[in-house]
């Protein structure tokens, strides 16, 4: 599940007013990154056309390694709690480390500084109105949902950037685990959207098969990397 969270700022700037742009960086093309570069795969396919783009562009990384923060237990777990907290983070560094050949990632207990934040909890539910009865559909639990949150760095040069936030319902099979974390992570990495094929990691819903990373998930991704993108780029003030 994608989540847009868009801030307003009404510093020096207008960031998101009224869903008109004011000052914001021009779109612009960041260099491919190295990993991206050396991707070569038999298949051309994509399903670049399912992303969404954003007011702020394509949602990529232009810095890296992109700094991962994983959640860690509390101190007051009993010990097969802390077994489950563990099997959990196995899961996520799995995750991580399916992604790396792509785009460089690397885990980080300074959250402050983090760009992708992973926790282990429950979802929100999120309420759908039924166009037929006008009344709210009964939600239903989330495996996982990531979510955007836009800022501007506190120094100059003053730049629009982005963080993500993954929240992973933790009461899943170690499978599932990995697989949905794994989905997570291409949508904080820049996959704003979902394949219609199962056998790519991104399809848009669980399947009997639990699917790894593609050669069509990477080139999607490699497509994206090649957009333009407001992120990144110094902000006239």
């Amino acid at each position: 599940m994608l989540t847009f969270l868009t801030i307003i700022f009404t510093l020096n700037i207008s960031f998101f007013v009224n869903g008109k742009e004011s000052n914001l960086p021009p779109l612009k093309i960041h260099p491919l990154p190295v990993s991206l570069q050396q991707w070569t795969s038999e298949t051309q396919e994509n399903y670049f056309s399912e992303i969404q783009p954003h007011l702020a562009g394509y949602l990529i990384w232009s810095s890296f390694p992109v700094r991962v923060y994983v959640q860690s237990p509390d101190e007051d777990l009993s010990p097969a709690g802390l077994t489950q907290f563990q099997q959990w983070q196995k899961a996520v560094r799995i995750a991580i480390e399916s992604w790396n050949p792509y785009l460089p990632l690397i885990e980080t207990d300074d959250s402050d500084n983090a760009d992708i934040f992973i926790y282990r909890r429950h979802p929100p539910l999120k309420l759908e109105i039924n166009p037929e009865t006008g009344l709210f559909n009964r939600p239903r639990a989330t495996a996982a949902t990531t979510t955007v949150n836009f800022y501007l760095t506190p120094t100059p040069p003053v730049q629009l950037r982005h963080r993500m936030s993954i929240e992973v319902n933790p009461h899943q099979t170690f499978d599932y685990l990995v697989t949905n974390i794994t989905h997570e992570l291409g949508h904080a990495l820049g996959i704003w959207g979902h394949s219609l094929d199962t056998n790519d990691v991104m399809y848009h819903s669980h399947s009997r098969e639990i699917p790894s990373i593609s050669p069509q998930d990477i080139n999607t991704l490699k497509k994206i990397y090649q957009q333009p993108t407001r992120l990144g780029w110094n902000i006239d003030t």
